[in-house]
């Protein structure tokens, strides 16, 4: 598969997490009263998870299966991390600066987090020998 195919189904699989990343938000914001850091983390971490195990199964499929804890490993490091940290500095940088809702400042921070997020998948996590935590 080509580097289009892959920022392709990359995007697609990330359209998908973004669904269920808003609508943990909004559940944890909404109903659970959540302070939006601590939803804005937990919703993240969810979506890493789910983002994952897609990524292993449609992205990059062909990766072998003995280093697949190794990638989940370094997916949730890499991955996980960024994700966590950028969506929560971005959203409330934006909701501070703008006045937006949380939800809509989190779309914002998404699509910025999500152009490194695809550079570390392919880059280190999903290669065809995972280097992000072995050396």
């Amino acid at each position: 598969m080509g580097v289009r195919g892959r920022w392709f189904r990359f995007n697609l699989v990330g359209v998908l997490g973004f669904a269920l990343q808003t609508a943990t938000l909004f559940v944890l914001v909404r109903w659970a009263s959540l302070e939006p850091a601590i939803a804005v983390t937990v919703a993240v971490l969810a979506t890493v998870s789910h983002n994952f195990f897609w990524h292993e199964h449609f992205t990059w499929p062909a990766r072998p299966r003995e280093a697949r804890f190794q990638r989940w490993l370094s997916f949730q490091c890499s991955n996980g991390i960024l994700s966590v940290a950028g969506n929560v500095v971005v959203t409330t940088m934006v909701t501070r600066a703008t006045g937006l809702p949380l939800v809509s400042a989190n779309v914002i921070a998404v699509a910025i987090v999500s152009l490194a997020n695809y550079w570390v998948s392919d880059r280190l996590v999903f290669r065809r020998e995972c280097r992000f935590l072995t050396d």
